[in-house]
């Protein structure tokens, strides 16, 4: 999804909508490390990311970090809150320094109101929500470590890919990529060190560089039938 994709909410209303929103909001700056909302705060601003990254987390009794998905420039959060009035359910923390655009529910709402292309741009955004939480799930319960790398990798490269990179700055750490898909860190790194044996991608300082984007969902197609069809089979 590009840039301008992720800011399709604001891109569907009117430029005299648009620039009334944007009269009406703030800007929030959040420094590197910090929560901008916490899981059951009663809150409903929303947010657009104009500049960083965050990542949104839930938190088990044992404070084991559970990552759910990373926003980026141009993505929107908050708008459940705004929808249904109930409390934050999710933790957002901030991965670097960001600057965000921050307006009250009554604003969205009104913004919401008075465009039925926004209104269709949400519908689908949440629909791709679920779909993806949806294939997360599928992965958790039926692929194995190395295919689920591979598939949280894919989605990193398919993403820079979009945005005309074959670079991801800045790469997840091994132990980020651990915490997504439910493994350790150590088995993210010799996985990691056989994909760049093979030319597959090769990582760097803060970067991460695709180099055979089609040969790594090749690995992840071939193995994600087979892993899944072990289920089934057990």
């Amino acid at each position: 999804m590009s840039f301008s994709d992720r800011l399709g909410f604001l891109e569907a209303l009117t430029v005299e909508e648009r620039d009334k929103l944007r009269a009406r909001s703030r800007i929030v700056r959040v420094k590197r490390g910090q929560t901008l909302l916490g899981r059951g705060e009663q809150s409903s601003q929303v947010f657009i990311v104009l500049e960083g990254r965050l990542r949104v987390l839930l938190y088990s009794m044992s404070a084991r970090e559970v990552f759910l998905r990373e926003l980026a420039e141009g993505d929107m959060f908050g708008e459940l809150g705004a929808i249904d009035g109930q409390d934050r359910s999710v933790n957002i923390v901030a991965s670097n320094d960001v600057r965000l655009m921050s307006f009250a529910r009554s604003d969205f709402t009104a913004a919401m109101t008075s465009s039925t292309k926004a209104t269709d741009w949400m519908m689908k955004r949440l629909i791709g929500q679920v779909r993806s939480l949806t294939e997360k799930v599928f992965e958790l319960s039926a692929l194995n470590v190395q295919t689920r790398l591979h598939c949280e990798l894919l989605r990193l490269g398919k993403a820079a890919a979009a945005e005309g990179s074959r670079e991801v700055r800045p790469a997840p750490t091994h132990s980020e990529l651990a915490n997504r898909v439910g493994t350790s860190r150590e088995a993210v790194t010799r996985e990691m060190s056989v994909l760049s044996g093979q030319d597959i991608i090769r990582s760097g300082r803060k970067r991460l560089e695709f180099l055979d984007l089609p040969r790594l969902e090749e690995y992840v197609t071939r193995s994600s039938l087979r892993d899944a069809s072990n289920l089934i089979e057990r």
